[in-house]
């Protein structure tokens, strides 16, 4: 019979139920499908027209800057984003509190650090003991799963009228 191992050792006033780097992993990619997509489609559409697909990677261009900033507000103020809800996660402060619609995008904005390591800022929650990013480093927050596992509804995510 084997002794099962002890937890990773974390710091204090970490979270102790933090996500894996997969459910991370999967739940980014399912927020990236959209511009994905788009992209797609414009890759078919400029190779028909030079002149539409350079309009169209334009249009595509600064709505991704605003999809991205809009992710970055769901992180902040509800703390999940689409792809988050599906995987059941979500991104709170040490205390486990919501990290609010400004450190939400600045906390978007801070994963150019991760990215301009030749991308190992993404892949650091693998070895971390906290499962963070540099960028969550930066913004001292955390990914947590005890979030509800929602299935993947565009109604979910937008504003509400009254």
């Amino acid at each position: 019979m084997t002794t099962p191992e002890p937890p990773a050792e974390q710091t204090a006033g970490t979270p102790t139920n933090l996500a894996s780097w997969g459910t991370r992993a999967v739940g980014y990619l399912i927020d990236l499908l959209p511009l994905i997509v788009l992209y797609i489609i414009n890759f078919i559409i400029s190779q028909i027209s030079s002149t539409l697909g350079f309009l169209l990677s334009l249009v595509i261009w600064l709505g991704g800057i605003g999809y991205y900033l809009y992710l970055g507000h769901l992180d902040g103020t509800t703390g999940q984003t689409p792809g988050k809800a599906v995987q059941g996660i979500r991104v709170v402060n040490a205390s486990g509190e919501l990290i609010g619609s400004g450190s939400g995008i600045g906390r978007k904005f801070a994963h150019i650090v991760d990215s301009i390591v030749c991308g190992l800022g993404w892949l650091l929650p693998i070895v971390d003991s906290d499962r963070q990013t540099i960028a969550d480093k930066i913004m001292t927050t955390y990914v947590v799963t005890d979030a509800e596992k929602k299935p993947f509804a565009v109604d979910l995510y937008l504003p509400k009228s009254t």
